[in-house]
């Protein structure tokens, strides 16, 4: 049975830390219970600056064998207090910017496969054929080369927009959106937020182009299609991670891993931009909004 304390941190323990009680995060710790079969200490950082520095303190003080980390606020705390520890962080955004300084480190990525991504595309958007790709290259790890050479033999033509800064995305999307047939974008914290997420669906719904993403809070606001990850799945790749790490697995300082896809369908915004979807596609989705 899992041990959740509240009591001092113990030298060598495993210890899950969550950097705030968002839903995604509960799914991420509830995959890693079910499937995690050592003991573990269970720690809340509720969202907060000063629980994470408090937090920090107390386990650089006296450092877990082993730490599981959930969120950006929790990979934060482990970068800067956590130095020389095995460690699993999952649904991080910010994490590849983070250093993980000595111990080995799992990385569980906050998005399914982007490879993945890219093959149910033409599934989901048949015909359309001329696809941009918006992504952030401090955030968003993936292989350029790779994603050009399966564009193309899945007959489509991937135009990759780099975006360095949020200033930058009314420009470039002006640019991109008469070129293309759909925009793919990325998770990210530069390009993402409440402001973008509404700015970027209102002009591609103006433009009559659809949005594909891998990002949860974008799924919800008006993409049409997207594949997000499964949180629940994520904490369990977190778990066997964790338990291999514990068994001295994992030569490599760091290994990215990514989690299954769940597929969402928002059939509201497909039926305004006329887009429909193959009905085994419709049958297969996990989650369809009307």
């Amino acid at each position: 049975m899992a041990l959740i304390l509240s009591g001092p941190a113990q030298p060598g323990e495993t210890v899950l830390v969550l950097s705030s009680n968002e839903p995604e995060y509960l799914a991420v710790a509830a995959g890693f219970k079910s499937n995690f079969s050592g003991n573990f200490r269970e720690i809340g950082l509720e969202g907060s600056d000063a629980k994470q520095k408090a937090v920090g303190e107390e386990l650089k003080a006296a450092k877990p064998g082993l730490a599981v980390v959930v969120g950006d606020l929790a990979a934060q705390m482990a970068q800067g207090d956590l130095a020389g520890v095995p460690m699993v962080y999952c649904q991080a955004s910010r994490a590849s910017k983070l250093s993980f300084a000595g111990g080995k480190v799992v990385g569980i990525y906050h998005e399914p496969d982007p490879s993945e991504q890219l093959i149910i595309l033409p599934e989901l958007f048949p015909g359309k054929t001329r696809v941009g790709l918006f992504y952030s290259p401090e955030y968003a790890r993936l292989n350029r080369q790779l994603l050009q050479k399966k564009s193309q033999e899945l007959g489509l033509t991937l135009e990759m927009i780099v975006l360095n800064s949020i200033q930058e995305v009314p420009g470039k999307l002006r640019e991109l959106l008469p070129r293309v047939d759909v925009l793919w974008v990325f998770t990210d914290p530069v390009i993402l937020n409440s402001h973008s997420i509404q700015y970027l669906v209102l002009q591609a719904v103006s433009s009559g182009v659809p949005i594909f993403c891998g990002d949860n809070s974008l799924a919800r606001r008006g993409a049409t299609a997207a594949m997000v990850p499964d949180f629940e799945d994520a904490g369990r790749q977190a778990a066997q991670a964790a338990t291999e790490l514990a068994r001295g697995k994992w030569a490599q300082k760091e290994t990215l891993l990514y989690p299954k896809g769940r597929l969402i369908l928002n059939q509201k915004i497909a039926r305004l931009l006329k887009v429909s979807f193959p009905a085994p596609l419709l049958s297969q989705a996990q989650e369809l909004i009307h």
